[in-house]
Parts: structure tokens; C-alpha cells; sequence
């Protein structure tokens, strides 16, 4: 029985790692970076030019990239973060009492 609560925990923890890690993911960061980056250069530009300045020309539309998918697996790290920080937080109350 030991071994199977084992498991799990450690199962949960890649888990909550890998949807960590992919939640930080540099990748679109650094796309939208370069969108702006070169709405940057094309006002400037424009405002040389002297040309009409809109707005909405220079803004990017985000996409939305949210799916069932990415809510389920936003939903399960938050939970595992949650059960984490109880968890934690239980064991530095007992251990502050062994101590104390």
C-alpha cells in the first residue's frame, strides 16, 4: 500500500511539473515580443512619414489558446499546487511542534 501512495505522489508531481514548466513556456512569449517589436517599428515609421496614425493598425489581436484540454491540465496543477502547499505547510506545523 505503501508503494502505490508512493506512486502517485511522484506520478503527480512530474505532472504538476510538466504543466508548470509548460505554462512558462517561452515560445509564444517570445512570438508576441516580436509581433510588438515590429508594430514598434512600423508606427515609428509611419509617424515619420507623417501617414494617419490608427490604433487598431498597430495592435495585435491575441489569440486565445485555451482549449478543454489546457483548462483540465490548469485545473489539476492548481490542485496539486494547493495539495503541495497544504501538504507542506502541515508538515512544517508538526515539525515546528516536534521541535518546540
Amino acid at each position: 500500500m505503501n508503494r502505490v501512495i508512493k506512486l502517485i505522489l511522484q506520478l503527480l508531481l512530474i505532472l504538476f511539473l510538466a504543466l508548470f514548466f509548460s505554462k512558462y513556456s517561452t515560445e509564444y512569449n517570445e512570438e508576441k515580443a516580436t509581433l510588438t517589436e515590429m508594430a514598434i517599428k512600423e508606427y515609428e515609421k509611419d509617424l515619420k512619414e507623417g501617414k494617419e496614425i490608427d490604433s487598431k493598425k498597430y495592435l495585435v489581436e491575441e489569440k486565445d489558446y485555451n482549449n478543454t484540454i489546457s483548462k483540465i491540465g490548469r485545473k489539476i496543477s492548481f490542485t496539486i499546487e494547493k495539495s503541495f502547499a497544504k501538504g507542506f505547510h502541515y508538515l512544517m506545523k508538526y515539525l515546528d511542534h516536534l521541535q518546540g
